[in-house]
């Protein structure tokens, strides 16, 4: 039997055992590969509210720098309570000095756990905290003088003073020299030195010095030596 002249291959053969397909997959065993296991690096879980606020640690950020943030949270609840408890003798001021006091709360936890007191426009960042804590003392100090809110001033006061202490400590310090806590434009490159002038020649000393050997002095440009004319053919015109 012969092929077809449209056919490729070899003649069907009827004797021929049936042969099994040219290319074999090798079973995949299911215990090696776990289906939506990715395979790649693994990037870390994005920090929780707890965590970008500073109520639980974070990795990049400072033990000290937590500390500070979980004893504004403690002045913010204690803020809260004072304003509650003094609701029994001056109502007006009780509600105003406890929305001045949250207010200036609130600001220091966003600026501390958003690493950007250099928004505040200071050299210094601790400034911002020296004035936030200030407000909050003297708010403080003003219920001590009230029997009802005597203890949340007290632990207000405590925890400002807190703060101001772990503002000093070293990894506080190397925290606040972060480029978010610096004002702008204080990380701007230095300007580049001024660079020396080429040296320029000078004549030797005297009009009989001689110049140092292998040296000689620049010529000077000037107008065009003759040189040999020749007579080259001329286009025909």
């Amino acid at each position: 039997m012969t092929n077809s002249p449209y056919t490729s291959g070899p003649a069907h053969d009827p004797n021929r055992p049936p042969q099994g397909p040219a290319f074999q997959y090798r079973p995949q065993d299911p215990g090696e590969v776990q289906y939506g296991q990715p395979t790649g690096p693994v990037l870390p879980p994005p920090p929780t509210w707890g965590q970008r606020w500073g109520v639980l640690p974070k990795d990049d950020r400072p033990k000290q720098v937590t500390v500070i943030l979980q004893t504004l949270w403690i002045h913010l609840a204690a803020t809260v309570v004072a304003t509650l408890l003094g609701l029994t003798g001056s109502t007006g001021l009780s509600i105003a000095l406890g929305i001045l006091a949250a207010a200036v709360n609130l600001v220091l936890i966003w600026a501390v756990a958003r690493e950007a007191l250099g928004r505040f426009g200071s050299d210094d960042p601790r400034l911002p905290i020296y004035i936030g804590l200030g407000a909050l003392a003297l708010i403080a100090l003003f219920r001590v003088f009230n029997p009802f809110t005597v203890v949340p001033a007290i632990l207000q006061i405590t925890a400002a003073l807190l703060v101001l202490v772990l503002a000093f400590t070293k990894p506080v310090r190397a925290w606040l020299d972060r480029p978010g806590n610096r004002r702008k434009g204080t990380d701007a490159p230095p300007p580049a030195a001024p660079q020396a002038p080429p040296p320029q020649w000078r004549d030797p000393a005297g009009p009989g010095a001689q110049a140092p050997y292998g040296y000689g002095a620049p010529q000077q440009p000037g107008p065009p030596q003759p040189g040999p004319q020749y007579n080259w053919p001329q286009q025909p015109r």
